[in-house]
């Protein structure tokens, strides 16, 4: 899929504030907090104390003392309860969720972005920015850029293998079958749910991971997915992809490898490399 890709998503919004506000922040998250400067922004997850994954979101250091979360809307779950249950010192306030919204676009119109809106950091997707805005549809209107159809995101976001928290993952969900180690510091110090993340890292593997699958048509999420032992796992996304046709995500058991023949719903597709 090509072309540029710009399109107005709910995400949840968050403030830490306070002296300790960044070591609260860099003792919880999966990312290396403490390394970002003024102006710096970061993904991280917070993970439950078992390194199930609970949110993922960008992470913003907006002042000396103060960062801005911006977390994914319903269904995920929210983060920000568990950095508040964290929450022990009398020098860092944490403040919200509130709603908002934001200009989801492919990297490439980040010169075009450039200085919009209140905020920019990385998205969800890789290779795409998030711009947080009270109208993001009026500064893409503002800078000559046509928003696209959510299908069309969502085709980008199957495509690129990016889970939807809450949707492609569950409650036992760890970051490796996810595929989010890129949101994780594997040299920083202890975090919230760090042993397992690490232990797996660096001695085993998942036992399942989010895979793409190329299908031969349309099929329902929740349908099965059949590999040559049995069944393998079951759709979680579905999108038609511009260039590729129907591609599925879903999560499979590691014994079915990139490339094998699969049979979704009675659908018959291919477990695609991560892309």
């Amino acid at each position: 899929m090509t072309g540029r890709v710009a399109v107005v998503r709910p995400r949840r919004i968050a403030w830490i504030e306070g002296p300790d506000a960044g070591a609260l922040l860099h003792g919880l998250l999966t990312a290396d907090v403490a390394a970002l400067g003024v102006g710096g922004a970061t993904r991280a997850l917070v993970l439950t104390t078992h390194g199930h994954v609970v949110a993922q979101m960008a992470v913003a250091r907006t002042g000396d003392d103060e960062y801005t979360l911006l977390l994914d809307a319903p269904p995920a779950r929210d983060g920000v309860a568990v950095i508040a249950a964290h929450h022990v010192s009398e020098h860092a306030e944490v403040m919200g969720p509130e709603d908002a919204l934001v200009l989801v676009a492919t990297a490439d119109l980040a010169p075009v972005l450039a200085g919009a809106g209140e905020l920019t950091v990385p998205g969800a997707i890789p290779g795409t920015i998030e711009v947080l805005a009270d109208d993001p549809a009026a500064i893409a209107a503002g800078r000559g850029i046509a928003l696209a159809r959510d299908d069309v995101l969502e085709a980008l976001r199957v495509e690129r293998c990016a889970p939807l928290i809450g949707v492609d993952t569950g409650d036992g969900t760890l970051v490796q079958e996810a595929r989010l180690d890129d949101a994780v510091s594997f040299g920083k110090g202890c975090y919230l749910g760090q042993e397992t993340v690490a232990r797996l890292h660096y001695r085993g593997r998942p036992n399942r991971r989010l895979a793409r699958i190329a299908l031969e048509g349309p099929v329902a999420t929740g349908a099965v997915i059949t590999g040559d032992a049995g069944p393998a796992g079951e759709v979680t996304s579905i999108a038609e992809v511009p260039g590729h046709g129907w591609m599925a995500l879903g999560m499979v058991r590691r014994e079915v490898h990139d490339g094998a023949p699969v049979d979704a719903g009675g659908t018959p597709g291919r477990v695609l490399p991560p892309g």
